[in-house]
């Protein structure tokens, strides 16, 4: 181990690390569901609002700016599959 490492005391960071939103299943069905009843403009003002507060939520709890947004893509990335199961699951 380099000296300068092992001066160096250990700290415990304060730093709040949020469940992985794209992991929120309940919350990922629960868009999906919503958004699958929604058309246009209705549709996309939902979308940016749940968008806008989960990036909040996550901003909040101490994630950086391009935590928040990699975090709000992966739930998208979710909410668009769990929209394709339920359209599979319709037509099969």
């Amino acid at each position: 181990m380099p000296p300068s490492a092992s001066a160096q005391p250990r700290r415990h960071s304060d730093t709040v690390v949020p469940f992985p939103a794209e992991r929120r299943t309940a919350h990922v069905r629960h868009c999906a569901g919503e958004l699958d009843g929604l058309q246009g403009e209705e549709a996309r003002h939902y979308w940016m609002r749940v968008c806008r507060e989960l990036a909040e939520e996550l901003r909040k709890l101490g994630s950086s700016e391009h935590q928040a947004r990699a975090a709000v893509f992966a739930f998208q990335d979710e909410v668009q599959q769990e929209l394709s199961r339920l359209h599979q699951a319709g037509n099969g």
